[in-house]
């Protein structure tokens, strides 16, 4: 299990948290338990799931202003 910390900031957790209507706990378990995807940057984004307008497979995804994305798969 990789250290949830060194990639997201509690400031962006907490943003994020509000956006899904997740309390901080239910996004860190997500994130851990790999049911919810952090990418650093929107080219990574881009190279999974291509540039499109909708993304059907996602439940949900939130970009920040400083370019991470947050998604929840179906």
């Amino acid at each position: 299990m990789k250290n949830i910390a060194d990639t997201v900031h509690i400031g962006e957790l907490i943003a994020v948290s509000r956006f899904f209507q997740l309390n901080t706990y239910q996004m860190i378990s997500l994130i851990e338990d790999g049911e919810m995807e952090v990418f650093e940057k929107k080219e990574d984004f881009y190279n999974k799931y291509g540039d499109k307008e909708t993304y059907t497979e996602l439940e949900d995804w939130c970009e920040l202003n400083n370019g991470k994305i947050f998604t929840k798969p179906r």
